[in-house]
């Protein structure tokens, strides 16, 4: 186990009617902590103590990390962000990158991660809220400290882009081996970039730990709420709500329960309130005639008043802390002869992980990893050949496909673009950048081809939609736009062409929807077969020979089969970091000679199927 960054025993610190710290003892790991609480907690006086700015009145605080050597120790973003007033946006990042070779790449690619290219000469006072705030954070990244306190970097910050913006942070924290201790008050920033938390509440520590101990298994119900919306039912309330479950734990997290309709059941919808991340419904038992409100995560806005409902578990894999999904044991089981794994080559020190996949000529294995590179393996597994991405600083691609003429196109996601490279790696052209018109991107994140060399692209940020171009690249179509309904998307991130047909994996609908290759939405996939159960379809691929689908879902750790219906034909894995399953898997692609391949994200490999 890793030494910890700081230790701090009993630390007491005044305040004005009360002490803001009381007896606070508590140790910071290395990695991503968050310091969660309410206004008024203690959260910006623990990371006083932290950076020194302020001393206990009574305890100790003590730094263990060891000196970095050539780089900063550590680095500070007050919450008022702490700019210099006579220094331009360009120069504070100049004056942290002075002495590095690339300093100048460094402030330029900084500035352009934050959308600060146009205000380079401008100086805070003439910034807004939201721009200092930004400009604060990337002065940070620009310093290279070993380790990062930030004070709610980013909540001045447009919430469209504030994603974005992290997605920078959280780059240059793998990339550079950076350790981050922020505070915030938003569950979403905790679960999508923290490990470790600490709770304080009036200035007394409430909890330390993973953050997936607190989100899965808090031991009140005012812990559960630091990390959002709970349904708490100890097992006698379950009971009284039809609720048929075994667990310990009496939390149950929206993503953990599906409210389905149900004509016998005693349970009636009294109201829902659908705000795209999850519903809020008020029940009311018939038999008891209590009323109780739960949270749930559906796909689309579907409980009207009225409408006779039962309460289903999902099943729940604590030791990752991911969910598995409703009904993860139903189906028949995919036949797999054998597995094999190809761990991904190392870069320096780090092993990146594979993302994207795509089989190029004679089933080579085209993969995009978050290390920036383009990697072809032979059918074997044996590295032929690899290349970087012509910039990957902010951000890495996630989306690739062999063209019928040869090229390899690459959704390069962050850079607003398509590339298109021969097969050795030269940069033969460009499609795109950055915007919402047709022919611009956004987050371009998957692209396919179709019989007829047209090529299909998914993005998401701003409108979630597909565009469509002639191989020359000339703009033909744009369909799809934000939201939960037939013919919308939250992220479609997998896309696959056949007969006429579009399959588009629409991940945070947990949807794989059909449409014609003119943009005119079909139908859900297994609408017409009984329903399709699915958690975060990230990408979808099709074996041509049999006209199966083999679609990988990111939050059940498995990959499904299904035939052009949607009719379920097997199933394989669960979330699992041993041969029987993936983490978080990414990307599937198949072969001539019927071998899956997927892009085993979190286990840092690329795991092969023999079918």
């Amino acid at each position: 186990m890793s030494a910890p960054l700081w230790r701090l025993d009993e630390i007491t610190l005044a305040g004005n009617d009360r002490p803001r710290l009381t007896g606070v003892s508590c140790e910071i790991p290395p990695g991503v902590t968050a310091v969660i609480g309410y206004s008024g907690a203690g959260k910006t006086s623990l990371l006083n103590l932290l950076v020194g700015f302020e001393r206990p009145g009574r305890g100790q605080v003590t730094r263990i990390y060891d000196d970095p050597g050539d780089r900063l120790p550590l680095f500070w973003v007050p919450q008022e962000d702490g700019l210099w007033p006579h220094e331009s946006a360009a120069e504070h990042l100049r004056i942290m990158a002075a002495g590095a070779e690339d300093a100048e790449e460094r402030v330029k690619n900084l500035l352009s991660a934050f959308d600060l290219l146009d205000k380079s000469a401008a100086y805070p006072d003439l910034m807004s809220q939201g721009e200092r705030a930004r400009l604060s954070v990337a002065r940070a990244l620009a310093s290279r400290a070993a380790v990062l306190v930030m004070d709610e970097p980013l909540v001045h910050v447009d919430p469209a882009r504030e994603e974005k913006y992290w997605r920078a942070i959280r780059n240059h924290l793998s990339d550079t081996n950076t350790s981050l201790v922020i505070a915030t008050h938003s569950p979403e920033t905790v679960l999508r970039e923290a490990q470790h938390a600490l709770c304080l509440k009036s200035g007394r520590l409430l909890h330390q730990g993973p953050v997936d101990n607190l989100y899965y298994d808090p031991q009140t119900p005012e812990m559960a709420e630091f990390l959002g919306a709970a349904n708490w039912l100890p097992q006698h309330e379950a009971q009284q709500w039809c609720i048929d479950t075994q667990r310990e734990s009496p939390c149950f997290r929206p993503e953990q329960i599906k409210i389905r309709p149900a004509e016998q059941s005693p349970l009636v919808v009294q109201s829902a309130h659908f705000s795209g991340s999850l519903e809020e419904v008020e029940l009311l038992n018939e038999d008891s005639q209590q009323r109780r409100t739960f949270f749930h995560r559906p796909a689309g806005s579907g409980l009207r008043h009225g409408v006779r409902v039962a309460i289903h578990v999902c099943l729940l894999l604590l030791a990752c802390g991911i969910s598995l999904g409703c009904d993860q044991e139903d189906g028949p089981q995919l036949n797999v002869s054998e597995v094999n794994h190809w761990i991904s080559p190392p870069m320096g020190a780090r092993i990146p992980r594979p993302r994207g996949l795509a089989i190029g000529d004679n089933d080579e294995v085209l993969c995009l990893d978050n290390g920036g590179r383009l990697l072809v393996f032979d059918e074997h597994g044996k590295l032929l050949r690899q290349w970087e991405m012509p910039d990957h600083a902010i951000g890495k691609p996630e989306g690739v496909c062999l063209l019928t003429d040869g090229r390899i196109a690459v959704a390069d996601t962050h850079y607003h673009r398509v590339v298109f490279f021969d097969k050795v790696g030269n940069v033969l052209s460009y499609l795109g950048g950055e915007g919402q018109e047709d022919g611009q991107f956004l987050f371009p994140v998957a692209l396919c081809q179709d019989e007829s060399e047209h090529i299909y692209v998914c993005e998401y940020g701003g409108d979630h939609r597909v565009q469509k171009f002639t191989a020359d690249g000339e703009h033909l179509l744009t369909f799809g736009t934000f939201g939960t309904d037939e013919g919308q998307f939250q992220r479609p991130s997998g896309i696959v062409w056949d007969d006429g047909r579009l399959y588009i994996a629409d991940a945070i609908n947990n949807r794989v929807q059909v449409f014609s290759d003119a943009g005119k939405f079909i139908e859900v996939l297994g609408e017409t077969t009984g329903g399709l159960v699915l958690e975060y379809p990230y990408d979808i691929t099709l074996d041509r020979a049999t006209n199966d689908l083999y679609i990988i879902e990111y939050g059940a750790g498995r990959v499904t089969k299904t035939n052009l219906a949607g009719k379920l034909l097997g199933r394989f894995g669960k979330t699992s970091r041993n041969n029987d399953g993936f983490l978080k898997p990414w990307g599937v692609a198949i072969d001539t000679h019927q071998r899956l391949r997927v892009a085993d994200t979190e286990n840092h490999r690329i795991v092969e199927l023999k079918l």
